[in-house]
């Protein structure tokens, strides 16, 4: 007998005693009438369940015999009119239902669960493993795996190819043929699907005898188990919506999160929270990883990868469908990347169905996918993986490479591995210019500058370089300072014994104590949530005065007492409705106790006194533009145009000012456009921050002149995205500009006076390089979302393979946590099957 009829049976069995306590009841008060109808719905009862249990267990069974007795006793009591024999008659009836009770219980053979399991495809049969090895080792089930067949359609929606999948399947898991299989004569308890589509996928179809509705109609309980692996967050927006959900009976879900999600599209009663059943296959490959590695990697993919670090590079059908135009493009441009390299190896994973979904869906992309993926293959040098279980290529694989869509990502998430989502958009990288340093400011000691690098993740190294013997060196390490997504610090100081390093995108002014080796923060009022606070910081007295970009006040620091000071009210003139637009830029002079600071947004200047807090605001002009730089000769300020191609001349005293227009293409002139300032005998010197070109400006003649720079001093090398102009450009000595290229990240000692250039390198050696690379990925670049991960708009390609090999990656570690939660020695799957058997018993 199975479990749902012995069930059924009991069930009645109760009705049944609630019913001698209502007869009983109505004898009492004389309900003759009504105590007929419940005899007869007893002895109905009575003949339902016989008929039941002959249908299952045959002829002749003791319960059978116990349920005639029973209903010759209700014949008796439908003759007898008193009260007290009816009363004993009663307790007569309970006891014939408790040994008919005793008999279904301990005597009558109970059925074994009848479970069947029906998969489609044989690499998505790990989201079932478990709750099959779960089932087979309960005595009371009897399992089948039944794989089902199913269809490729072309573009058309038409039948192009019939599959069937069964002898992929594993040794161990014995398959039954599903022309064997009679769904109406077996009648599963369970069956348990991992295609939730029915007919309504445009790649593949399962055959129309599978679909839920049918599977539903022979079973008790229909089970859908997600074939995916999910980060943080609801259910995918393809996932919450699907055919099957209105036949199903309980849908497994990973988490809190993807149950919520789903209440719009079902109810309550049929979510199961209980996790992913492909977790425990994952968990289990890892536990067995060198018996894995030893049976189901090939020989050839070993010797390929002989110790060397595994990316693995997956692509699935939605990053191909939804960028089709970039998307062949970015999969060569990938794969460019690991050709030189001797230290890795690339094992490209596409998505299972990706060519059936191109020929279908987009058969102009089909040839030219086929051609790349050839040519890859032909090359051997990297692993192209078809095989049916993605477990083992995330075994193997040291990192993933691919996109955020895949639920391949999720693997590595459960092993906690390191995960790079790549962008379609991007074809680039650092290149050559990834060991640059940049900065804006620096300390002179004789040859020696010294300074503070505003990449990212630099912000707590001070570096000096040696421009005699082109010696670069960390100084000091400052203890717990906070970099951000780069030009943490931009302006650096150095007053007595103490390092004061200007904030730019960090919250605090920093002071480093030179003889106490010690670091010492303070946090500005109004710097939560802002970017480029200040530019530069200028000295006066004992008292360091920091000029603002965005901040809304001009800060003085006492050296001394330590103490900080903010002005506000000067400042209001100048603040930008559009939240972290600069006021003001470089464009600043001091004249005694007088700090001038010009806007870069309209032609005014700030005039601060230093000595009291007193302020005025002068015009220079009536331009529409603001100002970058600013250089005053003795008797004019020179204002370099922020955005415009031209400087101005301005006398203060008479107000007197005159625009002088730059010989440069105005096509070239952007809204970033700048240059650098300085006064040279007669001429003003302009050095351009955007195309690094050199312009002399005679005051007396009042004409430019270009000034010609030999072709290796400023030679164009990518080094980031900081652009290819001069970031520094003042004196050196009286005879020689000191100039910082961005381009190729140099220092360029210019002599005024013989025309000789000095070129010095600014470029860190490759271990600071990547232990520079290493600190920003850990400490800036990696998201908590979906769960731990980088993102290749913060981390190029090659920086994030050159940090996989140099053995990083334990950071990575935390996904486990995001994954597995508290559950670590129960498996998933034994959970999904003790669940859904409580149901049906």
């Amino acid at each position: 007998m199975k479990k749902k009829i012995r069930k059924e049976i009991k069930k009645i069995i109760r009705t049944m005693m609630d019913a001698h306590n209502h007869i009983s009841l109505c004898m009492q008060k004389n309900r003759f009438v009504e105590v007929i109808d419940m005899l007869s719905q007893c002895q109905d009862c009575a003949l339902h369940i016989g008929d039941t249990i002959e249908k299952s267990e045959g002829m002749g069974t003791q319960a059978v015999i116990y349920l005639e007795q029973y209903c010759e006793q209700l014949y008796c009591m439908s003759k007898i009119a008193d009260k007290n024999k009816a009363i004993k008659l009663k307790s007569e009836l309970d006891s014939i239902l408790h040994q008919i009770e005793y008999e279904i219980d301990k005597k009558i053979y109970i059925d074994r669960l009848k479970i069947v399991f029906m998969p489609y495809k044989v690499s998505m049969w790990d989201c079932m493993e478990s709750v099959w090895e779960a089932a087979v080792s309960d005595k009371d089930s009897e399992v089948y795996v039944v794989p089902i067949p199913y269809y490729e359609r072309d573009g058309e929606g038409k039948v192009k190819k019939e599959c069937y999948e069964g002898k992929l399947f594993p040794e161990y898991v014995p398959i039954v043929n599903y022309k064997a299989f009679s769904l109406e004569r077996e009648r599963p308890d369970i069956i348990y699907i991992h295609n939730p589509y029915d007919g309504a996928n445009y790649v593949t179809s399962v055959h129309p005898d599978y679909f839920s509705l049918n599977l539903k109609r022979y079973s008790d309980i229909l089970v859908y188990i997600p074939y995916y692996i999910c980060g943080e967050g609801g259910m995918p927006e393809t996932h919450k919506d699907l055919p099957a959900y209105s036949n199903i009976d309980k849908i497994i879900v990973q988490d809190k999160e993807k149950a919520k999600s789903l209440l719009d599209f079902m109810p309550k009663e049929k979510i199961a929270v209980i996790g992913s059943p492909k977790i425990d296959k994952l968990r289990k490959m890892q536990e067995n990883k060198q018996a894995v590695i030893e049976n189901n990697v090939p020989i050839e993919w070993k010797e390929k990868i002989n110790n060397r670090k595994v990316i693995l590079f997956n692509v699935s059908i939605s990053g191909i469908l939804q960028n089709s135009k970039k998307a062949l493009n970015k999969i060569k441009y990938v794969l460019s990347l690991f050709e030189k390299r001797e230290d890795t190896v690339l094992l490209w994973r596409p998505h299972p169905l990706i060519e059936a979904t191109l020929q279908t869906m987009r058969p102009e992309m089909y040839t030219e996918y086929i051609k790349i993926k050839n040519e890859f293959v032909d090359k051997g040098k990297g692993i192209f993986d078809e095989t049916s279980d993605a477990g083992v290529a995330a075994l193997i694989a040291d990192a993933y490479l691919g996109e955020n869509t895949s639920s391949l990502l999720n693997y590595f998430g459960v092993l906690g591995k390191p995960i790079l989502y790549i962008n379609w958009e991007w074809e680039r990288e650092a290149g050559e210019g990834r060991d640059f340093l940049y900065f804006y400011s620096f300390m002179r000691d004789r040859d020696t500058i010294y300074f503070v690098p505003a990449n990212k993740g630099m912000a707590q190294g001070l570096y000096s370089l040696d421009l005699e013997s082109e010696n670069l060196n960390r100084v000091i390490e400052f203890p717990g300072t906070v970099d951000g997504e780069g030009d943490a610090y931009i302006g650096i100081k150095k007053i007595q014994n103490t390092i004061i390093l200007v904030p730019h995108n960090a919250e605090d002014i920093y002071l480093y104590d030179l003889v106490k080796k010690q670091g010492v923060k303070y946090v500005l009022n109004d710097a939560f949530d802002r970017e480029m606070l200040f530019g530069e910081a200028v000295e006066y007295g004992n008292r360091l005065f920091f000029i603002p970009k965005c901040y809304p006040a001009i800060v003085c620091l006492d050296i001394q007492e330590l103490r900080i000071q903010e002005f506000y009210e000067c400042i209001e003139p100048f603040i930008q409705k559009e939240k972290n637009k600069p006021m003001f830029c470089w464009a600043y002079h001091t004249r005694e106790e007088y700090l001038y600071i010009a806007s870069c947004n309209d032609s005014k200047v700030l005039v601060f006194n230093m000595e009291n807090g007193s302020s005025g605001i002068k015009e220079v002009g009536n331009y529409p533009y603001g100002y970058f730089d600013m250089i005053y000769d003795g008797v004019y300020y020179w204002l370099s145009a922020y955005g415009k191609n031209c400087i101005v001349r301005w006398e203060e005293t008479t107000g007197e000012v005159k625009e002088y227009r730059y010989p440069i293409d105005t096509k070239m002139v952007g809204a970033w456009w700048w240059s650098l300032l300085l006064d040279w005998n007669d001429d003003i010197i302009i050095c351009n921050g955007i195309t690094a070109d050199i312009l002399l400006f005679n005051k007396k003649t009042e004409e430019f002149k270009k000034q010609e720079v030999p072709d290796y001093i400023f030679s164009k090398t990518k080094t980031g995205n900081i652009g290819n102009g001069l970031l520094i450009a003042e004196f050196w000595n009286e005879e020689e500009i000191f100039m910082y290229y961005c381009g190729d990240s140099s220092i360029n000692i210019w002599n005024l006076y013989t025309n000789q250039w000095r070129k010095v390198s600014c470029r860190i050696p490759r271990q600071d390089m990547l232990e520079m690379e290493r600190r920003q990925i850990e400490r800036y670049s990696i998201s908590k979302l979906t769960p731990y991960s980088l993102a290749e708009e913060k981390t190029d390609i090659s920086q994030y393979v050159d940090y996989i090999v140099g053995g990083n990656g334990s950071i990575f570690e935390r996904n486990y946590e995001c994954y597995n939660g508290d559950v670590v020695n129960v498996p998933i799957g034994t959970e999904v099957h003790e669940y859904i058997k409580r149901l049906v018993e």
